[in-house]
């Protein structure tokens, strides 16, 4: 090749890498500009990518251009590999198949050419960023001054490759950022978990380039990751993963064939993005924040409606005057009014009951307030027997004192103003009747159940339960324990020597206390109804305790 020519194509290729920073361009350019120049059939330009593992093709003299992508040298392969990972030139003179250096490609057509050449393409930091390949059919030569313009031309490509790729990722970051800026605006629009959810998928499939993006959400109750949303169609997308299985998911992106990345907002796992085909890990990271932020929005915002929805519907059904479309809300909350149900109320509200109630009557329902926890619990039978099991159970576990009451079981809508009437008297009865916070149905009330209904009715004038009263209240200003002493007495049918173990004092003390029960009270308990006295010491308990308790109606 002539210095004159050379240098003119040098020129050229000098005007060439600098008059564009697309790189596709250039390198086409390049490869015909270099081609003519040194007389050769063929030139090839690849690149170095995924992270150094692979050359890949990326120009072409015609008619390889159709190739241009498709073909790749793993690392180690092929002659352009030996030049690139020892950054000097490569030189066969015929034969080149033979040499064991080369790899044969057949979409190249190889066969047809003898001689090779593989020249380096370094970078500014002196390392190799791809390789110039020029092909021959004859055997042929090189000489020193083709060989030196062949590696003159690739430093330019260097500079340029390394300029385009600059441009390249900068204007992808842009690019990015417009499209992240636009996904953000969109999630935070969205108002419906299941259109923020289709948006998500829809927008970051692009954004990350992926073949297909799934969304999945964790259920607490079986800490499992369910599938709610995908683009395109899930295909073999798993429908649920194990938190076990959690673990490998994660941001496995490059050449894998898939990137996931855990959705977490204030230190919380609420879900998973996960993108098949995508190597773009921090982006996936960006947006796996927008997401989970977005979602928690419209968790909140729809656990907020549901509540109102529910503490409106309890209201309801606990007054017994339904407004409007009443089994319409009930079946929004999913919730049918007419399978077997019970009522019930814990004070104070406690999360692990909750948590564990939630847990054993899936479909039921919750209204937290300050100092209570009601709910309306789904039986899977008619009968109540198994659930008061479970509730007991997990009652005796709990950390915190807390007081239930549960009702009988309620079918229809007409039965639950009752059933909410109930689980409050067995709340008052836990006081009451066990004088400790324990688990208490309707049921288990017995006779006392209709002294609960009398007491919540606002009781009844008699003078026995006046004269238990004023027991009370010299009790309440003294501190002492005259009712508490009658209702031992009356339990141990008069038994001064019982009644005084019992309340762990001496029988003269018991003595003095009955009769100071008399002067205050008035009663007689030598001739007076003892029956009667029981049950007033039993509804000046119950007024006493609706009047700490104030129940909720």
């Amino acid at each position: 090749m002539a210095l004159q020519t050379g240098e003119k194509t040098l020129h050229q290729i000098v005007s060439t890498v600098a008059s564009s920073l697309e790189l596709t361009e250039v390198l086409k350019a390049v490869v015909r500009l270099m081609s003519e120049a040194s007389g050769v059939h063929a030139c090839f330009a690849y690149l170095v990518e995924d992270d150094g593992a692979r050359l890949v093709l990326r120009a072409a003299s015609p008619p390889y251009g159709r190739q241009v992508g498709k073909v790749a040298l793993e690392r180690g392969e092929g002659l352009a590999w030996w030049a690139a990972e020892r950054g000097e030139p490569a030189f066969i003179r015929e034969n080149a198949l033979a040499d064991p250096r080369v790899k044969y490609v057949p979409e190249l057509e190889e066969e047809r050419f003898q001689s090779l050449l593989a020249v380096p393409i370094v970078g500014r930091a002196g390392k190799a960023i791809g390789a110039i390949l020029a092909h021959s059919e004859a055997p042929r030569e090189f000489s020193d001054d083709e060989v030196d313009f062949l590696v003159t031309s690739a430093s330019l490509v260097a500079g340029a490759i390394e300029n385009a790729r600059l441009y390249e990722d900068v204007r992808l970051r842009v690019a990015e950022l417009e499209q992240l800026t636009e996904l953000a605006e969109a999630i935070a629009r969205a108002d419906a978990l299941d259109d923020l959810l289709q948006t998500v998928v829809a927008g970051a499939r692009p954004l990350l380039a992926a073949r297909a993006c799934h969304v999945y959400l964790l259920d607490p109750a079986s800490e499992e990751l369910e599938r709610l949303a995908s683009d395109p169609e899930p295909g073999s997308a798993r429908q649920t993963l194990g938190l076990a299985e959690l673990g490998p998911e994660l941001a496995r992106g490059g050449r894998s064939s898939r990137l996931a990345v855990p959705l977490v907002a204030n230190g919380e796992l609420i879900g998973l993005l996960v993108a098949e085909g995508s190597a773009r890990v921090e982006l996936g990271r960006a947006v796996a924040g927008q997401v989970a932020v977005g979602i928690k929005k419209v968790q909140v915002i729809e656990q907020l409606t549901e509540k109102n929805l529910i503490k409106d519907f309890f209201e309801e059904l606990a007054g017994g005057r339904p407004r409007g479309d009443l089994e319409g809300r009930a079946a929004r909350l999913g919730c049918n009014l007419a399978l077997p149900h019970v009522v019930l109320v814990a004070e104070p509200p406690d999360d692990a009951l909750e948590r564990a109630l939630r847990m054993a009557a899936p479909g039921s329902l919750f209204d937290r307030r300050e100092d209570s926890l009601r709910a309306l619990v789904k039986l899977p039978t008619s009968s109540a027997d198994a659930l008061l099991a479970r509730v007991r159970r997990i009652h005796a576990d709990l950390a915190h004192a807390v007081s239930v009451g549960v009702s009988s079981v309620c079918e229809g809508e007409a039965a639950f103003a009752d059933g909410f009437a109930e689980a409050q008297q067995a709340l008052l009865g836990t006081l009451v009747l066990r004088g400790e916070p324990t688990v208490l149905s309707y049921e288990d009330l017995g006779a006392y159940k209709y002294l609960l209904r009398v007491a919540v009715d606002g009781g009844i004038r008699d003078a026995t339960v006046d004269a238990v009263s004023r027991l009370a209240e010299y009790d309440t200003q003294r501190g002492a324990q005259l009712v508490t002493t009658l209702e031992e007495f009356l339990r141990r049918h008069g038994n001064i020597s019982a009644t005084s173990e019992a309340l762990y004092v001496h029988p003269n003390t018991l003595r003095q206390r009955l009769r100071r029960i008399a002067e205050l009270s008035g009663l007689d308990l030598r001739r007076d109804d003892w029956l009667l006295i029981e049950i007033a010491v039993k509804m000046v308990k119950l007024q006493q305790a609706l009047g700490a308790a104030k129940p909720h109606t």
